[in-house]
């Protein structure tokens, strides 16, 4: 029989690495997917592929998902979190990516019940029954729970083999990965910011305010402290260091075209970065809540690098400002 071949959608997780690991080991050809979300958490995915000696595909869910997000079909679960659509979204990439490899079918790390929304079998025959992948879609974890697939019917992979986990304890992972000799995986844990409280507030609020916002200004709402300047500026402040450095690196290509303004501080104070307009009034503002969140204890005269594609400015505050006079001014 000619050796077969399967998507894997890898998170970088416990769950996904250990599907992986299964099917790998019944002499299976597995490419890794992971599909980059602005609200997901990467974790170390490249160390997975590697572990598992696999080869790595990364796609970017784009806009489309974003606009998912918005005005989900299946609606949200208990914060901003459409998993059904989300689901369904994936699959159909994977689908795609399954025909542009020639591969026969897509495993996942999904366990029966693990979660809420997602992960009940109704969800998951509607899931597959919407993104046209019945039958294609093999979930090892929970396989004995499942009706068969086309890869156990046509005999590519052993079904008995495959597991019969459910519920959304992790026991029995941990010892098959144990068992399995899986090292390289992330801890149970984090996910999907969509399931946090707080950043469902932030992302709701952003989009009542932004009707057509850029990958860029989406990707910033993970970091930083966030402020609304005017109806068309946005401005995100560093909290830390680490902070500091992503919104450097998430606003690079747009700063170098000119579609955002990056304010660097000469002195112990956050980077931050504004979307929209750059007016002096702007501006202004800007620069004074960087020297609200800067070190305590500055004086004197200090100043702030701005960078907007190849126009360079900088912005001087006076430290300790004066309640009655202007914190800061343009030269």
């Amino acid at each position: 029989m000619a050796k077969r071949k399967a998507i894997a959608l890898l998170s970088g997780g416990l769950d996904s690495t250990l599907a992986a690991k299964i099917i790998l080991d019944q002499g299976v050809e597995i490419l890794g997917l992971y599909l980059d979300s602005p609200f997901g958490c990467k974790e170390n995915v490249e160390g997975v592929a590697k572990h598992l000696g696999i080869q790595l595909k990364i796609v970017d869910k784009g806009m489309a998902y974003v606009e998912l997000i918005r005005k989900p079909k299946f609606g949200y679960g208990k914060n901003i979190n459409p998993c059904i659509d989300c689901r369904i979204y994936m699959f159909q990439i994977a689908e795609r990516v399954m025909k542009e490899e020639q591969a026969d079918f897509i495993i996942t790390g999904e366990v029966l019940g693990q979660r809420p929304m997602s992960q009940r079998r109704d969800a998951m025959d509607t899931i597959d029954r919407e993104s046209e992948t019945a039958g294609i879609v093999l979930r090892p974890l929970s396989a004995q729970h499942n009706p068969p697939t086309q890869a156990e019917l046509s005999g590519w992979v052993d079904r008995e083999k495959l597991l019969d986990i459910s519920g959304r304890g992790r026991t029995e992972q941990l010892k098959w990965a144990e068992a399995l000799e899986l090292k390289e995986y992330s801890s149970p844990g984090g996910g999907c910011l969509l399931t946090d409280a707080n950043f469902s507030v932030r992302l709701n609020t952003f989009f009542e305010q932004n009707k057509n916002p850029t990958m860029t200004e989406v990707r910033l709402l993970r970091y930083g402290r966030h402020f609304d300047l005017s109806d068309d500026a946005h401005l995100v402040i560093g909290r830390n260091e680490a902070e500091n450095d992503q919104l450097e690196a998430v606003s690079k290509s747009a700063v170098s075209e000119e579609k955002m303004t990056l304010f660097q501080p000469d002195f112990s104070g956050p980077v931050a970065v504004l979307s929209g307009g750059n007016r002096p009034e702007i501006l202004d503002e800007a620069a004074k809540l960087i020297a609200k969140y800067a070190k305590k204890g500055l004086m004197d005269k200090q100043k702030i690098d701005v960078t907007t594609g190849e126009t360079k400015a900088r912005i001087t505050v006076q430290f300790p400002p004066e309640a009655s006079s202007e914190l800061l001014t343009i030269v």
